[in-house]
């Protein structure tokens, strides 16, 4: 049975998308939204060690390039909703191949891409997921090809 990782990866310098989506949110009613950060979601299915698997995949520049990212290994508690953005289809094939094939990474069975949006909402939590998923349709979700899930974070 394959291990699975989780991968995050965040740009170290302020992201414009973010910061525009924060805009527009704001400016299409959802003023109790105060901030919202994007990171790159990957989850990783794996035969072998994890603690050598993840020293390696860290280190893979077209997923983490350590000049503009950081990455960590787990979907942090701080407070904030995690929304998390995939496409319908899945679109790991590539990231597979070209992690399997050309780059060694043979252990791999299978990886799930997509974009996890954290937003600090000033509400209490049911009021929290309601305007998150509220907003993930108007704004963070393409319906035609994308889904989202809010992600129940642990300490």
């Amino acid at each position: 049975m394959p291990k699975s990782i989780e991968m995050i990866v965040s740009l170290k310098v302020p992201d414009t998308t973010a910061i525009t989506a924060l805009q527009t949110l704001h400016k299409i009613g959802f003023k109790k939204i105060k901030d919202a950060k994007r990171s790159d979601y990957y989850k990783f299915f794996f035969e072998g060690d994890s603690p050598r698997f993840m020293a390696d995949i860290s280190k893979v520049d077209i997923l983490v390039n350590a000049n503009k990212h950081s990455c960590e290994f787990s979907v942090k508690k701080d407070g904030s909703l995690k929304v998390l953005v995939k496409n319908i289809n899945g679109d790991g094939a590539g990231i597979l191949s070209t992690l399997k094939n050309r780059l060694g990474f043979r252990s791999l069975a299978s990886v799930e891409k997509g974009t996890l949006w954290s937003l600090t909402i000033d509400a209490d939590d049911k009021e929290k997921t309601r305007i998150a998923e509220k907003a993930a349709r108007e704004l963070l979700i393409n319906e035609n090809y994308q889904e989202f899930s809010i992600l129940q974070v642990k300490p």
